[in-house]
């Protein structure tokens, strides 16, 4: 028989590596980042993470942070994950419970998708540009977006969770449903809101923001649907759908220079229980709109608001300006509304022709339709 003694201290050595070996923990089951981390290399988590305080910080660029299908959760207090890097990535999971879901500060280029976020202020870009927000659920939480250009939000949900935008030009939201939360604009150039339902969840746009664009929706159920104020030209609302809302799209300004350019057309208006447009100027110096190609049935039928002059609202389109107005109305179809199809004091409105009224009780003042 071969001798093997000469093997023998080989052989322990082996088994003694090989013994050590198996002492470490297996790749994989690494353990969650603890409560106010710093976070520097990509991570994700394999359990729920609770925090009273600040969760994660992200401090290097290029991190993606992956909730594995868990969730960070809070006590009221403090930020779930904090940015303070360029092209972060958070993703696959749930955040709730924080003061802040999701904060990012002089950070650009953050991604967040496939998140359920709930409390507190939801989401918050402020100065984090080009950030997106993607196939997202935001409930009872605000999103805000502050001094931060080229914001995209897409096939998200946002429910009780109102959208304010403030020095956010170019924000874009597209393919979205928000519910029960107002979308406020201030100050933001060239915001594009399309092909996204906005029920009960008013949209208004002010303080200097231009070119605004709202096309493609559906927007029902508030108040006023969209909501024109002063200092804001060249806003265009086009191809919308407005049903079930009070006034479709109202604008009540001291006068028709600071939204001159504002155009709505090509949307359909129906339902809307005061009127589909309430079109308010109190002076004249200057300035154009137009309401054109729009389609107005079965607007106003329940009434119970007045314009600016105190007259009821029972209308398809309604306008309550000031003589020599250059608010230019034609091509509207008109039908079934509850009083007038399209009301105007005479001189008041630019009767551009081919305003049309079928079933409207008083039919038109103002213009002339066929």
């Amino acid at each position: 028989m071969r001798n093997l003694s000469r093997f023998a201290p080989r052989i322990l050595v082996a088994a003694a590596v090989g013994a050590a070996f198996a002492a470490l923990p297996a790749t994989g089951a690494l353990a969650n980042p603890s409560c106010g981390s710093t976070i520097t290399a990509s991570v994700t988590l394999t359990a729920d993470l609770t925090c009273t305080g600040d969760a994660l910080i992200v401090g290097a660029a290029g991190v993606t942070v992956n909730l594995g299908g868990y969730n960070i959760i809070g006590t009221g207090t403090g930020t779930a994950v904090r940015s303070s890097a360029d092209d972060v990535t958070v993703t696959n999971g749930g955040i709730s419970g924080f003061a802040q879901g999701f904060y990012a500060f002089l950070a650009q280029r953050q991604t967040l998708k496939n998140l359920h976020i709930s409390n507190g202020i939801g989401i918050k870009f402020r100065n984090a540009s080009d950030s997106k927000v993607l196939n997202t659920t935001v409930t009872n939480a605000q999103v805000q977006v502050q001094s931060s250009t080229g914001v995209a939000l897409s096939n998200d949900t946002l429910d009780h969770a109102p959208l304010t935008a403030f020095e956010a030009n170019t924000l874009k939201v597209t393919l979205s449903g928000l519910a029960d939360g107002a979308v406020s604009i201030g100050e933001s150039n060239s915001v594009k809101l399309t092909t996204s339902t906005f029920t009960r969840a008013p949209i208004s746009y002010s303080t200097a923001s231009k070119n605004i664009l709202i096309q493609g929706n559906t927007i029902q159920g508030a108040a006023e649907g969209v909501r024109i104020n002063a200092s804001s030209t060249g806003g265009q609302i086009l191809g919308n759908t407005f049903t079930g809302n009070t006034i479709g799209v109202r604008t009540t300004v001291p006068d028709l220079a600071p939204i001159s350019g504002t155009v709505v057309s090509g949307n359909t208006f129906t339902g809307n229980t005061a009127a589909g447009v309430l079109f308010e100027v109190s002076s004249n110096t200057g300035g154009t709109a137009s309401v054109s190609g729009n389609s107005f049935i079965g607007n106003g039928l329940v009434g119970g608001v007045n314009d600016r002059l105190g007259r009821p609202l029972g209308d398809g389109a309604h306008f309550a300006t000031v003589a020599g107005a250059a608010v230019t109305v034609a091509n509207n179809l008109t039908q079934d509304n509850g009083r007038y199809g399209i009301f105007a004091d005479p001189s008041t409105v630019i009767d551009g022709g081919g305003n049309d009224s079928t079933g409207d009780p008083l039919g038109c003042s103002g213009v002339v339709c066929i």
